[in-house]
Protein backbone atom coordinates (compact mmCIF):
# COMPACT_ATOMS: atom_id res chain seq x y z
CA UNK A 1 0.00 0.00 0.00
CA UNK A 2 1.31 3.42 -0.92
CA UNK A 3 1.06 5.80 1.98
CA UNK A 4 1.09 9.57 2.18
CA UNK A 5 2.15 11.49 5.24
CA UNK A 6 0.83 15.02 5.51
CA UNK A 7 2.51 17.46 7.89
CA UNK A 8 0.01 20.18 8.82
CA UNK A 9 0.03 21.63 12.31
CA UNK A 10 -1.54 24.61 14.01
CA UNK A 11 -0.10 25.77 17.33
CA UNK A 12 -1.89 28.24 19.58
CA UNK A 13 0.09 29.44 22.66
CA UNK A 14 0.91 26.35 24.74
CA UNK A 15 -1.82 24.13 23.28
CA UNK A 16 -1.02 22.12 20.17
CA UNK A 17 -3.97 21.00 18.08
CA UNK A 18 -4.23 19.64 14.55
CA UNK A 19 -5.42 22.02 11.86
CA UNK A 20 -8.64 20.90 10.19
CA UNK A 21 -8.45 20.29 6.47
CA UNK A 22 -11.16 19.64 3.91
CA UNK A 23 -11.18 16.36 2.03
CA UNK A 24 -10.94 18.30 -1.22
CA UNK A 25 -7.77 20.06 -0.06
CA UNK A 26 -6.05 17.03 1.42
CA UNK A 27 -3.46 15.02 -0.46
CA UNK A 28 -4.80 11.92 1.29
CA UNK A 29 -7.80 11.67 -1.05
CA UNK A 30 -7.93 11.01 -4.79
CA UNK A 31 -10.61 12.42 -7.08
CA UNK A 32 -12.81 10.14 -9.18
CA UNK A 33 -14.89 10.43 -12.34
CA UNK A 34 -18.03 9.50 -10.40
CA UNK A 35 -20.22 12.62 -10.06
CA UNK A 36 -21.66 11.39 -6.74
CA UNK A 37 -18.69 9.74 -5.01
CA UNK A 38 -16.10 12.33 -5.89
CA UNK A 39 -13.27 11.58 -3.42
CA UNK A 40 -11.71 8.32 -2.29
CA UNK A 41 -9.05 7.16 0.14
CA UNK A 42 -7.38 3.77 -0.34
CA UNK A 43 -6.93 1.45 2.64
CA UNK A 44 -5.29 -1.43 0.76
CA UNK A 45 -4.76 -2.84 -2.74
CA UNK A 46 -4.52 -6.45 -3.91
CA UNK A 47 -0.80 -6.00 -4.54
CA UNK A 48 -0.35 -5.73 -0.77
CA UNK A 49 -0.85 -9.50 -0.71
CA UNK A 50 -1.71 -11.12 2.62
CA UNK A 51 -1.91 -7.71 4.31
CA UNK A 52 -4.90 -6.86 2.13
CA UNK A 53 -6.80 -9.84 3.58
CA UNK A 54 -6.77 -8.41 7.11
CA UNK A 55 -9.53 -6.21 8.50
CA UNK A 56 -9.17 -2.66 7.18
CA UNK A 57 -10.01 0.27 9.45
CA UNK A 58 -10.32 3.99 8.77
CA UNK A 59 -10.68 6.43 11.67
CA UNK A 60 -11.51 10.04 10.85
CA UNK A 61 -12.35 12.80 13.31
CA UNK A 62 -14.77 15.13 11.55
CA UNK A 63 -14.84 18.80 12.57
CA UNK A 64 -17.19 20.15 9.89
CA UNK A 65 -19.99 18.09 8.37
CA UNK A 66 -22.06 19.51 5.50
CA UNK A 67 -25.65 18.35 5.17
CA UNK A 68 -26.05 15.08 3.31
CA UNK A 69 -22.41 14.04 3.62
CA UNK A 70 -22.00 10.27 3.37
CA UNK A 71 -19.47 7.56 2.66
CA UNK A 72 -19.58 4.09 1.18
CA UNK A 73 -17.18 1.15 1.03
CA UNK A 74 -15.71 -0.13 -2.21
CA UNK A 75 -13.93 -3.49 -2.27
CA UNK A 76 -13.01 -6.19 -4.72
CA UNK A 77 -14.47 -9.67 -4.30
CA UNK A 78 -12.90 -13.14 -4.45
CA UNK A 79 -13.47 -13.38 -8.22
CA UNK A 80 -12.04 -9.90 -8.84
CA UNK A 81 -15.41 -8.19 -9.19
CA UNK A 82 -16.42 -4.84 -7.70
CA UNK A 83 -18.61 -4.43 -4.63
CA UNK A 84 -20.08 -1.09 -3.57
CA UNK A 85 -21.58 -0.83 -0.10
CA UNK A 86 -24.72 1.06 0.87
CA UNK A 87 -24.27 4.78 1.54
CA UNK A 88 -23.71 5.48 5.25
CA UNK A 89 -24.15 8.68 7.25
CA UNK A 90 -21.17 10.39 8.83
CA UNK A 91 -21.25 12.06 12.24
CA UNK A 92 -19.42 14.93 13.87
CA UNK A 93 -16.47 13.70 15.89
CA UNK A 94 -14.75 10.36 15.55
CA UNK A 95 -15.98 7.96 12.86
CA UNK A 96 -14.58 4.43 12.72
CA UNK A 97 -15.13 2.38 9.56
CA UNK A 98 -14.01 -1.26 9.59
CA UNK A 99 -14.16 -3.67 6.66
CA UNK A 100 -13.93 -7.27 7.83
CA UNK A 101 -11.10 -9.69 7.06
CA UNK A 102 -11.25 -12.11 4.10
CA UNK A 103 -9.22 -15.05 2.77
CA UNK A 104 -8.20 -13.53 -0.58
CA UNK A 105 -6.19 -10.54 -1.76
CA UNK A 106 -8.40 -7.53 -2.38
CA UNK A 107 -8.61 -3.75 -2.67
CA UNK A 108 -10.56 -1.66 -0.14
CA UNK A 109 -11.41 2.00 -0.56
CA UNK A 110 -13.67 4.46 1.24
CA UNK A 111 -15.57 6.84 -1.02
CA UNK A 112 -17.02 10.22 0.02
CA UNK A 113 -19.70 12.33 -1.64
CA UNK A 114 -18.65 15.79 -0.43
CA UNK A 115 -15.23 17.45 -0.70
CA UNK A 116 -16.01 20.05 2.00
CA UNK A 117 -16.05 17.51 4.84
CA UNK A 118 -13.34 18.71 7.27
CA UNK A 119 -11.28 16.59 9.65
CA UNK A 120 -8.40 17.09 12.08
CA UNK A 121 -7.18 13.51 12.34
CA UNK A 122 -7.16 10.49 10.06
CA UNK A 123 -5.60 7.06 10.50
CA UNK A 124 -5.62 3.90 8.41
CA UNK A 125 -5.07 0.59 10.20
CA UNK A 126 -3.73 2.47 13.25
CA UNK A 127 -1.19 4.41 11.15
CA UNK A 128 -1.60 8.14 11.71
CA UNK A 129 -1.78 9.97 8.36
CA UNK A 130 -3.07 13.34 9.55
CA UNK A 131 -1.59 15.11 11.36
CA UNK A 132 1.79 13.63 10.46
CA UNK A 133 4.34 12.66 13.06
CA UNK A 134 6.43 15.60 14.28
CA UNK A 135 10.03 15.57 13.18
CA UNK A 136 9.27 13.99 9.80
CA UNK A 137 10.99 15.27 6.69
CA UNK A 138 8.68 14.28 3.83
CA UNK A 139 6.61 16.87 2.02
CA UNK A 140 3.95 16.49 -0.66
CA UNK A 141 3.40 18.46 -3.84
CA UNK A 142 -0.15 19.32 -2.83
CA UNK A 143 0.83 20.83 0.53
CA UNK A 144 4.20 22.40 -0.23
CA UNK A 145 4.46 26.16 -0.66
CA UNK A 146 7.13 25.60 -3.33
CA UNK A 147 4.47 24.74 -5.91
CA UNK A 148 2.11 27.22 -7.56
CA UNK A 149 -1.18 26.58 -9.33
CA UNK A 150 -1.24 25.32 -12.91
CA UNK A 151 -3.91 24.03 -15.29
CA UNK A 152 -6.44 21.24 -14.87
CA UNK A 153 -4.18 18.50 -16.24
CA UNK A 154 -1.05 19.70 -14.40
CA UNK A 155 -2.27 21.61 -11.31
CA UNK A 156 1.09 21.88 -9.49
CA UNK A 157 3.99 23.88 -10.91
CA UNK A 158 7.59 24.29 -9.79
CA UNK A 159 9.40 27.21 -11.46
CA UNK A 160 13.04 26.53 -12.29
CA UNK A 161 13.91 29.83 -13.96
CA UNK A 162 12.29 32.89 -15.54
CA UNK A 163 13.25 34.76 -18.69
CA UNK A 164 13.55 37.88 -16.53
CA UNK A 165 16.54 36.24 -14.82
CA UNK A 166 18.57 36.97 -17.95
CA UNK A 167 21.68 35.00 -18.82
CA UNK A 168 21.26 32.60 -15.90
CA UNK A 169 18.02 31.34 -17.46
CA UNK A 170 20.00 30.10 -20.46
CA UNK A 171 21.89 27.53 -18.39
CA UNK A 172 20.84 23.90 -18.11
CA UNK A 173 18.02 23.43 -15.58
CA UNK A 174 18.14 20.28 -13.44
CA UNK A 175 15.51 18.94 -11.07
CA UNK A 176 16.31 16.13 -8.62
CA UNK A 177 13.42 14.88 -6.50
CA UNK A 178 13.55 11.88 -4.19
CA UNK A 179 10.05 10.38 -4.26
CA UNK A 180 8.89 8.52 -1.15
CA UNK A 181 5.23 7.99 -2.06
CA UNK A 182 3.07 8.03 -5.18
CA UNK A 183 -0.71 7.78 -5.61
CA UNK A 184 -2.25 4.52 -6.73
CA UNK A 185 -1.90 4.42 -10.52
CA UNK A 186 1.26 6.53 -10.48
CA UNK A 187 1.88 10.17 -11.34
CA UNK A 188 3.48 12.17 -14.13
CA UNK A 189 5.24 15.44 -14.77
CA UNK A 190 6.19 17.43 -17.84
CA UNK A 191 8.49 20.32 -18.73
CA UNK A 192 7.00 23.64 -19.86
CA UNK A 193 9.46 26.13 -21.34
CA UNK A 194 9.54 29.15 -23.59
CA UNK A 195 11.44 28.94 -26.87
CA UNK A 196 13.47 31.57 -28.75
CA UNK A 197 10.40 33.42 -30.08
CA UNK A 198 8.77 33.49 -26.63
CA UNK A 199 6.16 30.83 -27.35
CA UNK A 200 5.51 28.00 -24.91
CA UNK A 201 6.57 24.42 -25.55
CA UNK A 202 5.23 21.55 -23.44
CA UNK A 203 7.06 18.23 -23.35
CA UNK A 204 5.49 14.80 -23.33
CA UNK A 205 4.55 13.40 -19.92
CA UNK A 206 7.24 11.59 -17.92
CA UNK A 207 6.26 9.00 -15.31
CA UNK A 208 7.67 9.32 -11.79
CA UNK A 209 9.07 6.42 -9.80
CA UNK A 210 9.91 5.83 -6.15
CA UNK A 211 13.43 6.97 -5.33
CA UNK A 212 15.54 9.60 -7.06
CA UNK A 213 14.11 11.15 -10.23
CA UNK A 214 16.38 13.48 -12.23
CA UNK A 215 15.45 15.64 -15.21
CA UNK A 216 17.75 18.09 -17.01
CA UNK A 217 16.54 20.67 -19.51
CA UNK A 218 19.43 21.48 -21.83
CA UNK A 219 21.10 24.91 -22.01
CA UNK A 220 20.10 27.38 -24.74
CA UNK A 221 21.42 30.66 -26.15
CA UNK A 222 18.40 32.83 -25.29
CA UNK A 223 16.59 33.93 -22.14
CA UNK A 224 13.75 31.58 -21.31
CA UNK A 225 11.34 30.35 -18.64
CA UNK A 226 11.42 26.72 -17.49
CA UNK A 227 8.83 25.06 -15.27
CA UNK A 228 8.21 21.51 -14.06
CA UNK A 229 4.51 20.64 -13.94
CA UNK A 230 3.01 17.78 -11.89
CA UNK A 231 -0.36 16.08 -12.25
CA UNK A 232 -1.01 14.93 -8.65
CA UNK A 233 -1.05 16.42 -5.16
CA UNK A 234 -0.16 12.99 -3.75
CA UNK A 235 3.47 12.99 -4.90
CA UNK A 236 5.51 13.01 -1.68
CA UNK A 237 9.26 13.48 -1.43
CA UNK A 238 12.08 13.63 1.11
CA UNK A 239 14.31 16.03 -0.85
CA UNK A 240 13.99 18.39 -3.78
CA UNK A 241 17.08 19.90 -5.42
CA UNK A 242 16.91 22.48 -8.19
CA UNK A 243 20.11 23.36 -10.06
CA UNK A 244 22.21 22.08 -7.18
CA UNK A 245 20.28 23.94 -4.46
CA UNK A 246 18.08 22.02 -2.02
CA UNK A 247 14.79 23.87 -1.77
CA UNK A 248 13.14 24.66 1.53
CA UNK A 249 10.30 22.37 2.51
CA UNK A 250 8.06 25.13 3.83
CA UNK A 251 4.46 24.16 4.47
CA UNK A 252 1.83 26.64 3.30
CA UNK A 253 -0.08 26.56 6.56
CA UNK A 254 -3.43 28.14 7.32
CA UNK A 255 -3.65 29.96 10.65
CA UNK A 256 -7.14 31.33 11.21
CA UNK A 257 -6.04 33.79 13.93
CA UNK A 258 -3.11 35.26 11.99
CA UNK A 259 -3.43 37.82 9.21
CA UNK A 260 -0.70 38.77 6.72
CA UNK A 261 -1.70 41.79 4.64
CA UNK A 262 -1.90 43.32 2.13
CA UNK A 263 -1.46 40.40 -0.21
CA UNK A 264 -0.66 41.14 -3.03
CA UNK A 265 1.55 44.03 -1.89
CA UNK A 266 3.92 46.58 -3.38
CA UNK A 267 5.86 47.70 -0.29
CA UNK A 268 5.09 46.91 3.36
CA UNK A 269 3.64 43.60 4.58
CA UNK A 270 2.06 43.54 8.06
CA UNK A 271 1.41 40.63 10.43
CA UNK A 272 -1.51 40.72 12.86
CA UNK A 273 -2.52 38.12 15.44
CA UNK A 274 1.00 36.92 16.23
CA UNK A 275 2.52 38.20 19.47
CA UNK A 276 6.22 38.59 20.34
CA UNK A 277 7.51 38.18 16.81
CA UNK A 278 11.20 37.30 16.87
CA UNK A 279 11.90 37.46 13.14
CA UNK A 280 10.32 37.73 9.72
CA UNK A 281 12.12 36.17 6.78
CA UNK A 282 11.20 36.46 3.11
CA UNK A 283 12.35 33.79 0.66
CA UNK A 284 12.20 33.46 -3.10
CA UNK A 285 9.99 30.67 -4.41
CA UNK A 286 13.24 28.75 -5.00
CA UNK A 287 14.08 28.94 -1.31
CA UNK A 288 16.82 31.60 -1.14
CA UNK A 289 16.65 34.10 1.75
CA UNK A 290 15.94 37.61 0.45
CA UNK A 291 15.04 39.63 3.56
CA UNK A 292 15.19 39.27 7.33
CA UNK A 293 13.97 41.66 10.03
CA UNK A 294 13.78 41.27 13.80
CA UNK A 295 11.36 42.26 16.60
CA UNK A 296 8.81 43.89 14.31
CA UNK A 297 5.46 43.01 12.77
CA UNK A 298 6.20 44.39 9.31
CA UNK A 299 8.68 44.00 6.46
CA UNK A 300 9.35 46.16 3.40
CA UNK A 301 9.34 44.15 0.15
CA UNK A 302 9.45 47.10 -2.25
CA UNK A 303 12.89 46.12 -3.58
CA UNK A 304 11.97 42.50 -4.30
CA UNK A 305 11.10 41.15 -7.73
CA UNK A 306 7.45 40.86 -8.73
CA UNK A 307 5.84 37.45 -8.32
CA UNK A 308 5.47 34.84 -5.60
CA UNK A 309 7.61 34.85 -2.44
CA UNK A 310 7.41 33.02 0.89
CA UNK A 311 7.16 34.88 4.20
CA UNK A 312 8.22 33.00 7.34
CA UNK A 313 7.24 34.40 10.74
CA UNK A 314 8.83 33.16 13.98
CA UNK A 315 7.29 34.02 17.34
CA UNK A 316 8.24 30.75 19.00
CA UNK A 317 5.93 29.02 16.54
CA UNK A 318 7.11 29.18 12.94
CA UNK A 319 4.54 29.57 10.19
CA UNK A 320 4.85 30.29 6.48
CA UNK A 321 2.63 31.87 3.84
CA UNK A 322 2.83 32.64 0.16
CA UNK A 323 2.78 36.34 -0.71
CA UNK A 324 2.65 38.10 -4.05
CA UNK A 325 4.80 41.16 -4.82
CA UNK A 326 3.20 43.42 -7.40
Amino acid sequence: MKKITLFIFTIFTTIITAQSVAIGNSGLFSTTNNPTWTHVTTLTVADDGAESQAAQTLEINITNLPAGAKYRVYKTTANGGDFFGVAQDLAMGNNTITVGAVTFNRAVKIQFNNDTIEFDSLSVNEENLHPGQSGGTDDCVGTSALFTSGNVAYPYVLTSTLASAGASSQAAQTLQINITSLPEGGANYRVAKTVANGNWNNSNAFSLSLGLNTKTVAAVSFDRTVKFQFDSAEICYSSLVLNGTELLGLDDLSFSDIMIYPNPATDNIYIEGAQNIKSIKVYSILGSLEKEVFNTNQVDISDLSTGIHLIKVDNGTVFTKKIIKQ
